[in-house]
């Protein structure tokens, strides 16, 4: 039997037990050729199965002991020590693996074979930091393969090399190896050899070039490398490119690209088993998370990371990991655990003689000097940082060091030094196309430019930085869009501030309103899907997974339902510690938000051409009645600005007001607010005295500046900014009535939405209500759905019929929506905000999922209208999610609401509505009528702003 039949013939075999016997059955025909062919089929498999390949390892040493053949036994070391270095990242064992063949074969007189079984030995001793050893034994390997022609082997050797010089931080000599190792690569070819190697050539030559900052010609060489081995079933390898691409677009600022492509990478290392080079991938996606200020994810992922790579012995990937965790420590303003981090990662690269990552290491100390305020000390480390980066030929790495002096230099009052390093920064970055360093460069140009007197230049500094940013912006999974711009609000304040020294209001609205909830903007504009769904037949396991995650949460979630207050129509859950059942939810509920966002991610194509993202304030004035006037606010540095937008003008003036006493004031309202339902009705008049005074306070520092530009108009529209989202503007008080007694009020996330939800595409006709009573602690939810269906001869779902199901399907073609139920606001993971069901919870996330028509959605719970504010002023919570899904219009509330008082208004609200008053009309009378003592509640003590003002109206305020 010829060997290659033997071969073929063995691995048909269905399990180890019988390829062994069959190798007993065949000992006589066990030669070199047999063995060879093995370890052939060891190689072919390292890329794409390393348990196959382990097992052909296996194969050869049962296949030397029935031959007696040290060689054999020889074959198997070296099949053995490519699975652990490339498939289980077992770097130590790989060395004491190729060291013993090398030993045998040293032993048989075998030169060329000795020095082959070292090729692999190189790239172990660089994943340890042994630099120097393996440069050693690389020359020692280097002469021999050259003497004898072994120029296939030789060419391996010398991307090992290549990899030894990236990892050691010379990259310009890793290139060089690189190239030398490609020239061969292509002499072999002539000679009809496979391509294999130089595509994994290709995919190590990427690495160096993007790290020389020659971006376009490394992703040139990852997308050849990656479709090539694809091509050829190594998907491994296939994977690796992936990582390098994402690498090279993530320090291009294409970060949903470079996310994309790590978590196809995770799934192939996953599915291999090489738990290691997934956890590689979790610390690259760990530095696009820290550009999305996703810190408490990055300080997690880099636990694991360093947990493994310590336990294998691979300290660069764990100086690398320390790196990120102080980065993360630093923007969370945890100084002395950001240098503690980073002392030990310049150790670790001290150790291993690593200049290019002593100096990185040494440039985030120099950040984290600098945000501390020791600017003379940051500027000291940062000119030896840039010195190092200057010489090892890294441009990106040395315009970030310049970014951290110059900002060192201009806190010290040295503009021309300031001047010449922004200038520089921005030389690399526009040559080398990075917008990161584009619009920190811009934005620094603009910080002198205001510093020295120069208010139109400094403008148009900052326009081109917010540029540059929106460019990035644009590259992002919409969700991700939310955290990136937390520490980039500063560029649209400086923005807005010029406007109003230069009196160009008109222009400074259009800078707060690109400042401001662009996510949900984004999803309204571009009709953007968040809903969980399969797009492809990838992403079937991850819905699977979301589906039994969900039920299990809602399973456990249960256990604190009776908890609940009764007859108030929510609590706040996570108030105290509920035990074990609250981690098991929290950590269930993680892991659907990353599941949900790896989906989001995978299908985020709009992210790819940044050109269909270009940020504009959308127009105002045309949606605007001329008895109505939006009224705007923007916080710049700690102080308030006002926008007033009426149909024929723009104004904008600063107030005096301090946002630190509109923040204190705020509290102790919200104290006051929370002692209502605890309070005796004597305690209960006591408290609206002292609520009136907090909020004629509140209003001399914010509405009263304005009465003179208010007084003729009849509707309000608010646009609040930060903190005063919080603050129920139609309950300020001005020592004789209410705002909302002297105007119909309503409120928008920004002045763009004023578009959208005027021209929202509406249901004809409709009422879908909702009653659930929570296990009978909230009877006049029933009540209050039937009066409402009622009114509208619509449809109404009670208790074991609000199913979510029943819901999803009967809210799609309905004009109005009404939901009278529990509700539950979550701070600490609005996605997870809700309403209660018969059968679960309608969450935030559910409701992404579905598509309205509605020109009116009434949340009648508690907290349903509060919100996390995020970062662009974003706002987090059911209200988003409504708006995004479709609605035009939303009532809502600020605070924990009372089971009767609710029905009551909401009743006197959807009479009104029936009598065909517009919706703010409507609700402004039902308001009033509890604030003014009328009506059935007369006496009842109702006339609290507790009882009547956490009800507000979100949106188009229009007729119905």
């Amino acid at each position: 039997m010829a060997p290659q039949d033997l071969v073929e013939q063995l691995l048909a075999l269905p399990d180890v037990e019988s390829q062994r016997r069959f190798l007993e059955d065949h000992a006589s025909l066990l030669d070199d050729e047999v063995a060879n062919a093995l370890k052939a089929q060891a190689d072919h498999f390292l890329r794409a199965d390393s348990q196959s390949a382990l097992q052909m390892a296996n194969l050869l040493f049962h296949m030397a002991e029935l031959s007696g053949d040290l060689e054999h036994r020889a074959l198997g070391l070296r099949a053995e020590g490519n699975v652990r270095l490339f498939g289980l990242g077992e770097y130590q064992k790989a060395i004491e693996l190729y060291d013993e063949a090398a030993r045998i074969y040293q032993g048989q007189g075998c030169l060329v074979d000795q020095a082959k079984s070292q090729v692999g030995k190189l790239e172990a001793l660089s994943q340890l930091g042994c630099y120097a050893e393996a440069l050693e034994v690389g020359e020692w390997v280097s002469r021999i393969l050259e003497d004898h022609a072994e120029w296939q082997v030789l060419a391996v050797l010398s991307m090992n090399l290549g990899n030894v010089h990236s990892r050691a931080g010379d990259d310009a000599g890793s290139l060089e190896m690189y190239n030398q190792a490609a020239m061969l690569c292509r002499q072999l070819e002539e000679k009809e050899e496979p391509p294999w190697l130089w595509l994994w050539v290709q995919q190590n030559r990427a690495i160096a070039l993007r790290n020389l900052g020659r971006f376009e010609d490394s992703i040139r060489a990852s997308q050849t490398a990656w479709e090539g081995l694809e091509r050829l079933g190594q998907w491994v390898e296939a994977a690796r490119a992936r990582q390098n691409l994402a690498f090279t677009y993530f320090l291009l600022g294409r970060y949903n690209e470079a996310l994309k492509h790590l978590d196809q990478a995770r799934d192939v290392f996953l599915a291999d088993g090489r738990q290691h080079d997934a956890m590689r991938v979790e610390s690259f996606i760990s530095d696009c998370l820290l550009q999305l200020r996703r810190f408490k994810d990055v300080l997690e992922k880099c636990r694991r990371v360093r947990s493994l790579f310590a336990e294998l012995g691979t300290r660069r990937v764990v100086g690398y990991a320390i790196v990120n965790e102080a980065v993360a420590y630093a923007a969370l303003g945890c100084y002395p655990e950001a240098l503690d981090s980073l002392a030990e990662a310049h150790q670790i690269f001290e150790e291993e003689d690593n200049i290019a990552w002593i100096a990185a290491t040494d440039m985030e100390t120099a950040a984290v000097l600098l945000q501390k305020g020791r600017y003379d000390e940051s500027l000291v480390v940062a000119q030896e940082c840039i010195t190092v980066f200057k010489a090892h030929g890294l441009p990106v790495e040395e315009a970030q060091a310049c970014l951290v002096a110059a900002r060192a230099v201009l806190a010290l009052g040295q503009h021309d030094e300031a001047l010449r390093l922004a200038t520089e920064v921005l030389d690399i970055g526009e040559t080398k196309n990075v917008p990161t360093l584009i619009y920190q460069g811009h934005q620094l140009l603009g910080a002198l430019a205001a510093a020295r007197g120069d208010p139109q230049e400094a403008l148009a500094a900052f326009d081109r930085a917010i540029e540059a940013i929106e460019r990035l912006r644009g590259r992002l999974m919409v969700e991700f869009r939310v955290g990136f711009l937390e520490d980039k609000e500063e560029i649209y304040q400086d923005a807005v501030g010029l406007c109003l020294d230069l009196n160009q209001p008109l222009r400074g609205l259009e800078y707060a309103e690109r400042a401001k909830s662009r996510a949900l903007l984004d999803l309204l504009a571009y009709r953007l899907d968040l809903s969980i769904q399969a797009r492809s037949r990838r992403d079937e396991s991850i819905i699977e997974e979301l589906v039994c995650l969900r039920a299990e949460r809602d399973r456990l979630y249960r256990r604190w339902e009776s908890g609940a207050g009764s007859g108030q129509r929510g609590w706040t859950l996570l108030e105290g510690d509920r035990g074990r059942a609250q981690q098991q939810v929290l950590a269930l509920e993680d892991r659907i938000t990353d599941l949900w966002h790896r989906l989001l991610i995978r299908n985020a194509d709009y992210a790819r051409e940044a050109a269909l993202w270009t940020v504009r304030a959308e127009p105002v004035q045309p949606y605007l009645a001329l008895d109505s006037i939006l009224v705007e606010f923007f916080i710049t540095h700690g102080r308030l600005v006002v926008f007033l937008v009426t149909a024929g003008e723009v104004q904008a003036r600063r107030l005096e007001g301090d946002l630190t006493r509109i923040q204190t004031l705020t509290q102790l309202l919200w104290l006051n607010l929370k002692a209502v339902s605890k309070s005796s009705p004597d305690r209960v008049s006591a408290l609206a005295i002292n609520a009136r005074g907090i909020l004629g306070r509140l209003n001399e520092l914010l509405m009263a500046p304005l009465a003179d530009e208010l007084g003729s108009f009849r509707r309000l529209i608010i646009v609040p900014h930060g903190p005063l989202h919080y603050l129920p503007f139609h309950a300020l008080h001005d020592g004789t009535s209410f705002l909302l007694e002297r105007y119909e009020i309503s409120y928008l996330p920004g002045a763009s939405f004023l578009r959208y939800c005027r021209e929202a595409q509406l249901a004809n006709s409709g009422l879908f209500a909702i009653g659930h009573s929570f296990g009978g602690r909230l009877p006049h939810t029933l009540q209050e759905a039937r009066a409402v269906a009622t009114l509208f001869n619509g449809q109404v779902l009670l208790e074991n019929q609000a199913t979510l199901a029943n819901v999803q399907q009967g809210v799609s073609d309905c004009r109005m929506l009404h939901v009278a139920a529990h509700g539950d606001f979550r701070a600490d993971n609005p996605l997870f905000s809700g309403l209660a069901l018969a059968d679960g919870w309608l969450t935030t996330l559910d409701i992404f999922n579905l598509q309205l028509n509605a020109s009116l959605v009434t949340l009648s719970a508690c907290q349903t209208g509060r919100n996390v504010v995020a970062g662009g002023d974003e706002l987090l919570g059911l209200m988003r999610a409504f708006l995004s899904a479709g609605a035009a219009s939303l009532v809502l509330t600020s605070w924990v609401v009372e089971d009767r008082s609710t029905a009551q208004i909401m009743e006197a609200f959807y009479q009104k509505l029936a009598h065909g008053w517009t919706k703010g009309q409507a609700l402004r009378h039902a308001q009033l009528q509890f604030l003014q003592g009328r009506g059935e509640q007369k006496g009842a003590g109702y006339s609290h702003p507790y009882f009547w003002a956490p009800f507000f109206l979100v949106g188009n305020a229009g007729p119905l």
